[in-house]
């Protein structure tokens, strides 16, 4: 089995800049800001229960039993809350420990295979990726597997290297697998599959034998047999209609159906910079020559198999959420890693015949300086017409943006130095320093705003209402996380008309948009609530406290 050849080394200090700043990111700010609406918010809620009773096996929303997901998202959340505290970093630690794994698995293994230089590099550009800044920081599943999905991506190829078994890392393969499955269900499959596409692709499926899957794959199953088994034992009514949501609906479209090209739209944007970087048929290299590099069997050939098929299969299911394709970053990032690291070392020169390399100073610094110059100009447009947010007063909009300036000039340094070989590391280095200040002055943008359109307000005066409340339509458990207790709630006009002839002195909870809504298609019922309070919320709307009225 051909492993990849390694670049000279980077200076031993730098690697370590590169992977301590990768990982602040991860933690900078992380527990200074509100909990978002909506997954935040039911993760924590349900987690927060399970940690107060101790019912680990059956985790609840809203006193009914919440089966969307495999358990190991919230024990980690839980045990967290145990250790820690109701407080907001307690249901992020899970993610924000997995995502510093993630950085560090994906460091050691491609220090490992392929060089320290294409480590940092990887480690760097996964690090400023958007959707890894953004969605491997949040409390859901996502981080968690995406963690667990790399290691196992890792171990298979350790576990082969040579074309003889390595019980450990076969073990580490599929007990990574198993941790899959405990994550987010079916996906308890999606290494494996990888795997034997990759041998497929390179005419060597036999050797999946390699990875003892009649034995490992039964032990990976189990644990989510396990807990199937006992949600269906519970509730087997709740039980089905959530597999009939979660997963038969996510294919049909019977609820909801997305574009195609959607997760390919994020894919380009959320995996920025890389993806300005890629070598891609048509573009950089002929397709003979890419379905060539797919057949390689080498770890080239692996790494785009982990990023090309889950994004194809991602892209057939009717309900796509952005969060899906997290798991390609890290094979996405060693890719561009170890293409990078050719042009540092100045062996892209010798690229072989059908390959024309990336020019990515150029397109890195269009793409930049597109962005340096749209977001501080969209600021100040919507400064000028009144149209900024309520929590962004005088011109905190415009502030906020200009951290991406800094990250513009980088490029036109790299312009710059390019052509100088022995400056093209340096050249990065100024970059990535560029990026990490993006992403600081990000997550400040993100303090200012969740500390305005948060949930906390609206839990603190729901907690000194003397009066019965319930929650009309309203998604955002974070306020239920903050009470620290379910409030009442309804989804339908008829069981809101039932409960206001019950509470004649209640209050209704609503967003703006619902209640608009609920007055034009209800007037009945809308003419029952009188407008008292509202407070902004995230996104862009607002909780609106209502009075039942006769």
């Amino acid at each position: 089995m051909q492993v990849t050849e390694r670049p000279h080394e980077a200076p031993r200090w730098a690697q370590w800049a590169v992977v301590l700043a990768s990982v602040m990111l991860v933690w900078h700010s992380l527990g200074n800001h509100s909990l978002f609406p909506p997954d935040e918010g039911r993760y924590a809620a349900v987690s927060g229960w399970m940690a107060e009773h101790g019912n680990w096996l059956q985790p609840l929303l809203r006193d009914h039993l919440h089966v969307t997901k495999p358990p190991l998202t919230y024990w980690a959340q839980a045990l967290s809350i145990r250790c820690f505290g109701h407080e907001d970093i307690s249901p992020r630690l899970p993610s924000a420990i997995a995502s510093t794994l993630t950085l560090l698995t994906l460091f050691a293994f491609a220090r490992r295979t392929a060089g320290a230089l294409v480590a940092m590099l990887a480690v760097g550009l996964l690090a400023v990726m958007p959707l890894f800044q953004i969605i491997g920081r949040l409390a859901i599943t996502d981080p968690m597997l995406t963690t667990w999905w790399w290691m196992a991506i890792c171990s298979a190829w350790l576990a082969m290297s040579g074309g003889r078994r390595h019980l450990g890392w076969i073990a580490a393969f599929w007990t990574s697998s198993a941790l899959v499955g405990l994550t987010k269900g079916p996906l308890v499959l999606a290494p494996i599959t990888i795997v034997a596409v990759w041998l497929a692709l390179a005419g060597r499926l036999r050797d999946l034998r390699l990875l003892m899957p009649l034995v490992g794959l039964p032990l990976a199953i189990a644990p989510l047999g396990f807990v199937a088994y006992g949600y269906w034992v519970t509730d087997p009514v709740r039980a089905l209609e959530v597999w009939n949501f979660e997963f038969v609906d996510r294919f049909t479209g019977v609820s909801l159906h997305d574009p195609w090209w959607l997760l390919f739209l994020v894919f380009f944007a959320g995996f920025f910079p890389a993806t300005t970087m890629l070598t891609l048929p048509w573009f950089n290299m002929t397709f003979a020559r890419a379905w060539a590099c797919l057949r390689a069997g080498d770890q080239r050939a692996l790494l785009l198999v982990a990023v090309i098929l889950p994004l194809l299969g991602f892209s057939i299911l009717s309900r796509k959420s952005p969060t899906y394709i997290l798991p390609l970053a890290p094979p996405l990032a060693m890719l561009v890693a170890g293409m990078l690291a050719r042009w540092v070392d100045g062996s892209m020169a010798d690229a072989p015949a059908g390959i024309k390399p990336p020019d990515v100073r150029h397109t890195t610094a269009i793409a930049m300086t597109g962005v340096g110059l749209l977001l501080p100009g969209a600021a100040v447009v919507l400064i000028l017409k009144g149209l900024a947010p309520a929590w962004a007063t005088g011109w905190t909009l415009l502030w906020l943006t200009l951290p991406v300036i800094p990250a513009m000039i980088a490029t036109w340094i790299m312009l710059a130095w390019w052509p100088m070989r022995e400056r093209r590391l340096p050249a990065l280095g100024v970059y990535f320093a560029a990026m990490v200040f993006v992403w600081i002055g990000f997550h400040h943008a993100e303090d200012v705003a969740m500390d305005v359109m948060g949930a906390r307000p609206v839990a603190q005066a729901v907690a000194v209402e003397t009066r019965p409340i319930v929650v009309y339509r309203l998604r955002n458990l974070t306020i239920d996380w903050y009470l620290g207790r379910w409030l009442d709630a309804v989804d339908v006009s008829e069981d809101l008309q039932a409960w206001i002839d019950a509470h004649p002195d209640g209050v209704v909870l609503a967003s703006d948009g619902d209640l608009a809504q609920l007055r034009s298609k209800f007037p009945d019922v809308g003419r029952r609530l009188e407008d008292r309070q509202s407070f902004d919320a995230w996104p862009l709307k607002k909780i609106v406290f209502c009075d039942v009225v006769r």
